[in-house]
């Protein structure tokens, strides 16, 4: 979700903000201006896109800042990132404010622009690749030429020593485990770090959490440890920003089969959060989502007719068979 928000520049200082790429800033002109201003103009640099939006005409603004609009409380800015930051602040919107006189601006008010790029992202298109930001990711269909992510109920036992199901633990105790499971990624492009203020967090509904579940492979490189962060009691996981390109991997299972309370569909999704001030929560100024319908239980009743029979050697078979043949006969 590309939530919009809007800036109130203040003149004669600059202010700082992060701008996830895709979506759209509103900055408030009108607003900002000094008492004797008449026009203003626009000048940014060329990572950005600037729109001059008055009376619902747009136009785009010259990077140069070569012209002037006459100011209006209608008068507002649409800017855009159109590729992620190297470094913090390193686009920006200067606004200059001018008299009636014309000449140098009277005054000046500016934005400086970090650039991130955020993606949550899933086998959308069911072709066995977790593909980026497939514009279906967040919806749902059936049939063959649906779209969607799968999700299994991890029902089974990898471990024979352990007493419950892969799915009633927290645990992922061999990597055949992560076989039940669907991959989901967070891919990110940035600066190295984010600037202070700001952090991104994975969460699932309250409603979902007894329905899904998500690991997280720490160290890839140095050991792996799949370390479980959503599902059951855990709702949210702070995630750490890496910087630069970076793909983190997630896995996913499903907890409980579809039912007639639960149309076996869940949600995972990540935001952007920014600090406004001391005392003041952290608000989301950008949200992905992802959607995986859990697959249904199948059973075929046993009254229907068999169709193929498949039989397998196993390595005792032949005891097996021994001992069945001497019960027959009555000498076991």
């Amino acid at each position: 979700m590309l939530r919009e928000r809007t800036l109130r520049l203040q003149f004669g200082n600059r202010i700082e903000a992060v701008c996830v790429v895709g979506s759209r800033l509103s900055i408030d002109v009108y607003g900002a201006a000094p008492a004797e201003a008449l026009t203003f103009s626009v000048k940014h640099t060329e990572g950005l896109e600037v729109d001059v939006i008055t009376h619902d005409q747009l136009e785009p603004a010259p990077t140069n800042g070569g012209k002037q609009w006459p100011l209006d409380p209608k008068t507002i800015l649409k800017v855009q990132m159109t590729r992620p930051s190297t470094e913090a602040n390193d686009n920006k919107v200067t606004v200059g404010y001018y008299g009636e006189n014309g000449g140098p601006p009277i005054d000046q008010a500016g934005v400086f622009l970090t650039g991130i790029g955020i993606s949550l992202d899933v086998d959308a298109d069911r072709d066995g690749v977790v593909e980026k930001n497939n514009p279906r990711k967040a919806s749902w269909t059936w049939g063959p030429d649906g779209q969607g992510a799968v999700l299994l109920v991890n029902c089974d036992k990898e471990n024979p020593f352990i007493a419950v199901e892969d799915c009633q633990d927290d645990k992922v105790y061999c990597k055949e485990d992560l076989e039940d499971m669907s991959r989901m990624m967070l891919r990110t492009q940035g600066p190295d770090r984010l600037p202070p203020g700001y952090e991104m967090v994975l969460y699932i509904p309250m409603c979902d959490s007894d329905k899904v579940g998500v690991f997280y492979l720490q160290n890839p490189f140095f050991g792996q440890r799949y370390i479980h962060v959503l599902g059951r009691r855990k709702l949210f996981h702070v995630v750490k920003y890496t910087g630069g390109s970076a793909e983190l991997e997630f896995f996913v299972e499903g907890l409980r089969f579809p039912d007639e309370g639960f149309n076996g569909l869940v949600t995972v999704h990540v935001s952007l959060l920014e600090k406004l001030a001391e005392g003041i929560p952290q608000t989301p100024i950008f949200t992905d989502s992802v959607v995986f319908r859990v697959a249904p239980w199948i059973m075929t009743p046993n009254t229907l007719a068999p169709v193929t029979v498949f039989v397998c050697s196993v390595k005792d078979n032949f005891l097996h068979l021994l001992s069945l043949e001497g019960r027959y006969k009555g000498t076991w």
